[in-house]
């Protein structure tokens, strides 16, 4: 018996070696970061005090916040994250400075990412939903702002820590806050301050936990969004701003692009006798709102009445300094065109070349193909009517997995003779352009027949006529507008039944694209021959699609214009392509700011669509961009191919090894997709007292003397109790900070909980201290739906689909069982190597490890030193194994894909708009 459990367990030690030496491994548990106020004087009430946080060395996720402080002491506390922090640690120490109405990072970016007053308790962010922080993210340095009430006390360690994991999750956390300057006169029972902003995405958000701020005047703090009819308004969410002011979870609502947010507060000013204004001390007034979203890629933004603090470098901003690589995912294998093996009869049939694709607001894809129904010379007769006798017979519209390209779903057989675009509206209906037909045609996510307009195989103009039509694109009230396209060169806009409300003058054929920004009040139209972008109006309804702008592409060196889509932030962005060269993604407004396709100068790009990567290619860190482009024309003939997918990298990252990606297929991470619940608060000080009983009962264990408790009056407060004062606290006891933060999770399938326990045995016999292990089982709370299941599927859809692993398990067990001897006698020796060479780089100033201390490059070395010191071996091993993202050679190297520069370079900013910039901030900078 004996014999079989030391047997076991040298399985067990063999399996966690070959997943450590072969494997992306996902390292359980989570690390604390402390962000405590140093001994700092202060000598006069409302004091502003600013501490920057020391982070790990490689991307993690934050996915939770424990404040410590106390109602009576701290008015509140804010988190920035930055890129450069006004003041970084030094020697791995933290330093404060007062920050009173001051930035607290270098340069003109500041994000907000969380808030605290009025003794509220801890918060834990949905599962499977992270702000990306740390290097190579747009969140390099943490800091926080706190503000006291009084003066400071001496005794004070008022502050926060911060829960990281350092593994990839499927959502990124965003928020949303509002704020503006204003004035409330006296003697108002109920006098409302309104803040209005609206949303400018390419992506739905999902709106999950909501923190609202006043001082002693605010009485109500709720948010509306105009009705997609425009018969009014609805309300999203309300709060009593006297009450604990955390982020509490709220029912989710759906925010979509076009959506205009307003923010009211309601002020109770009858005992006044003067004005009160917007301020920073606790005398003054504040009317702000903190709404925290998620989608596939973060979104941050500070709104001030319609004018909102959009940079090139926010997080979720799509990279100027980047390159395009095709994806190097060994799991993407979207249909080819000669047709899709599979049991389903119509997976099996031929597709032909993609010729439209977009993203649904579930995140899927939707891609029409043209099968059969090729465009030739013949095809049209000299009266445009189409000489093709009967439909496409082949299944022609797919919806397929965003990372994989494996088909969810098909239809479409026997109805279109020859398909040129798609679309998907909000309300997840598809819609098909088909140029053959000359109509537009909708259809319900199965593929029933709702709508069609314009006459079938009956081209003309008029109201009830298109000629070639091109590209609809799909208002939130239903409405839609039809680029009209090939003979007619005009846009054409319909309401939700199909009448006809209105039509542009002449516009340079072909009219080829059509984007709707309803933020702006614009349509913007690809002419594509013209290699121009015009915009024109949709707001006026005595000037409806007048012309209100145009964007010469040749001017700034571009080809023909071949579709539109929206960017992150609101960019509209144009396909460009001239035959012979690649094809660019331009940036309408500003035409300087391009990014190129390697590879596409043969390759007749049709159309394209912007999703998010798969996270095996970031990791922890920022998700990377998806470029989806479908490609058709003569240049091809009827080669073209498959869907094509490229990745944004920015420069300086490097991309997984190829051997890692493979690895990473076959063997799936226990970092999977999830469906986020709810946003939760902890009871005040859980964590810190869970911490607490677990130290005590471990040291008993142990046969140590039980720590000291700390006074009576310190022990939980109500803020949070503090956890650790100073980042030299005992890197176990951060460890079981995580692992009780995470203890109500229930556990794991067995095979999984196996894997993760021979894990804990290695890391055991590495360090000689055993972390604890969560698991996670039970399906994750679903989403509440709004207007439609956005951002849920189903699980075997939303999974990775990354194909059975039980080869690649076989094929282990039988390495195993080869090397089990060569374990025994070798395992202890490999091990202390490893850590020896960590320790030793480590050590080492010029091995570049750490975080930037400031702009220099002393202060690099030193920050290193610090995170060492503060994590020990733990640090030095997730270092060594999480650096594979940055440090092994890239994809697109092993590939042999050339980098791509982007011309023009980044925008820069202005000295005017640095300090506007900073303006809008201030009153988010003074406090919540």
């Amino acid at each position: 018996m004996a014999s079989g459990r030391s047997f076991g367990l040298l399985v067990a030690v063999a399996l966690a070696l070959q997943a450590y030496a072969q494997l992306p491994v996902v390292i359980s548990h989570s690390i604390d970061v402390n962000i405590t106020v140093p001994p700092f004087k202060v000598e006069q009430d409302d004091a502003y005090l600013c501490v920057s946080a020391l982070l790990p060395p490689h991307p993690h996720k934050l996915v939770g916040v424990i404040p410590h402080a106390k109602q009576e002491v701290v008015h509140h506390i804010l988190l920035y994250g930055c890129a450069e922090p006004h003041m970084a640690p030094k020697d791995g120490k933290p330093v404060a400075w007062r920050c009173d109405m001051k930035p607290v990072c270098n340069g003109p970016s500041t994000t907000i990412l969380y808030g605290w007053g009025r003794n509220a308790p801890d918060l834990r962010l949905p599962e499977g939903v992270g702000f990306s922080v740390g290097d190579r993210t747009g969140v390099k340095y943490i800091v926080a702002q706190v503000h006291y009430l009084k003066v400071r006390p001496p005794d004070d360690h008022s502050g926060v820590t911060l829960l990281l994991k350092p593994h990839a999750v499927p959502y990124a956390a965003g928020l949303m806050s509002f704020a503006s300057w204003f004035t409330i006169p006296p003697g108002k029972k109920s006098h409302p301050i309104v803040n209005t902003c609206c949303y400018k995405g390419n992506e739905p958000l999902t709106m999950f936990a909501v923190r609202v701020h006043t001082h002693a005047l605010g009485r109500r703090v709720y948010m509306t969004r105009e009705r997609w009819n425009k018969t009014g308004t609805e309300e999203l969410v309300s709060r009593d701003p006297q009450l604990p002011q955390s982020f509490v979870p709220t029912t989710r609502h759906t925010i979509w692009p076009g959506d205009r947010l307003t923010v009211t507060c309601l002020f109770d000013s009858s005992s006044k006798t003067a004005p009160v204004s917007a301020g920073g001390t606790h005398n003054d007034e504040m009317c702000n709102m903190y709404t925290m979203v998620y989608g596939k890629t973060p979104y941050l933004t500070m709104c001030d009445n319609e004018v909102q603090d959009i940079r090139d470098d926010s997080p979720g901003a799509l990279p100027r300094h980047s390159s395009l690589v095709a994806d190097p995912m060994p799991n993407w294998r979207p249909p080819a065109p000669a047709g899709t093996p599979g049991d389903d009869a119509l997976a099996a049939q031929a597709v032909g070349d993609a010729t439209s694709v977009t993203t649904g607001p579930d995140g899927t894809l939707w891609v029409l193909y043209r099968a059969s129904g090729v465009w030739k010379a013949d095809t049209f007769t000299a009266k445009e009517v189409i000489t093709r006798k009967d439909p496409v017979p082949e299944a022609v519209v797919l919806n397929l997995h965003p990372d994989t390209g494996k088909i969810l779903g098909r239809w479409g057989a026997g109805v279109f003779y020859l398909p040129h675009s798609i679309t998907v509206d909000n309300y997840g209906n598809v819609w098909v352009v088909d140029v053959g037909r000359h109509q537009v045609l909708k259809f319900d996510p199965k593929g029933k027949q709702l709508l069609v307009v314009g006459k079938d195989r009956q081209p003309g103009a008029g109201k009830d006529h298109f000629c070639k039509p091109t590209q609809v694109s799909v208002l939130r009230d239903g409405s839609f507008i039809v680029a009209d396209g090939y003979c007619n060169s005009r846009v054409v806009w319909f309401d939700k039944t199909g009448k006809y409300i209105a039509e542009s003058g002449a516009i340079k054929a072909v009219v080829h694209g059509v984007l709707v920004d309803e933020c702006e009040g614009l349509v913007y139209v690809a002419s594509r021959e013209g290699r121009k972008v015009v915009a024109l109006d949709i707001t006026d309804t005595k000037k409806r699609l007048q012309l209100k702008a145009t964007y010469d592409m040749a001017a700034a060196g571009h080809g023909q214009v071949w579709a539109l889509r929206f960017g992150p932030y609101g960019e509209q962005l144009a396909l460009t392509w001239d035959e012979g060269k690649d094809a660019r993604l331009v940036n309408v407004r500003f035409p300087a700011q391009f990014w190129t396709l390697p590879g596409t100068a043969k390759l007749s790009p049709h159309d394209f669509a912007l999703g998010g990567a798969a996270t095996e290619l970031s990791g922890a860190g920022d998700r990377f961009f998806a470029v989806y482009v479908a490609s058709v024309g003569v240049a091809c003939d009827t080669q073209c191919g498959p869907l094509h997918k490229y990745v944004v990298v920015p420069d300086g990252i490097k991309l997984p090894a190829q051997w890692e990606l493979e690895t990473a297929v076959a063997v799936p991470s226990k970092a999977k997709d999830a469906h986020p619940g709810d946003a939760k608060e902890l009871p005040h000080g859980a964590v810190a007292a869970n911490h607490t009983a677990n130290v005590v009962a471990k040291a008993i264990s142990k046969g140590l003397p039980a720590p000291a408790k700390p006074p009576a009056d310190e022990e939980e407060d109500e803020g949070g109790a503090m956890v650790a004062d100073d980042y030299d606290e005992d890197v176990e006891d951060d460890t079981e900070d995580a692992a009780d933060y995470e203890a109500a999770k229930k556990a794991e399938e067995e095979e999984v909980e196996a894997e993760e326990e021979a894990m804990a045995d290695y890391e055991e016999f590495i360090t000689g201290v055993r972390p604890n292990i969560t698991h996670n089982t039970g399906e994750p709370v679903p989403l509440d739906k709004e207007r439609f299941q956005v951002l849920v599927q189903d699980k075997k859809a939303a999974a990775k689909t990354m194909g059975t692993s039980g080869w690649g398990i076989g094929v282990v067990v039988v390495i195993v069982v080869m090397m089990t001897v060569m374990v025994v006698y070798y395992a202890r020796g490999v091990v202390m190597s490893y850590i020896q060479s960590i320790s030793a780089s480590s050590s080492n100033p010029g091995s570049g490890a750490g975080i930037k201390g400031g702009p220099s490059a002393a202060n690099s070395v030193a920050a290193g030193d610090g995170i060492r010191k503060t994590f020990g071996a733990w640090a030095a091993a997730a270092e060594g194994l999480l650096g594979r993202f940055g440090g092994r050679g890239g994809a697109a190297a092993a590939a042999g894909l050339a980098s791509t520069p982007v011309a023009g370079g980044a925008k820069r900013s202005t000295a005017a708009e640095v300090e506007a910039a900073r303006e809008r901030e201030r009153l988010l900078r003074s406090g919540p």
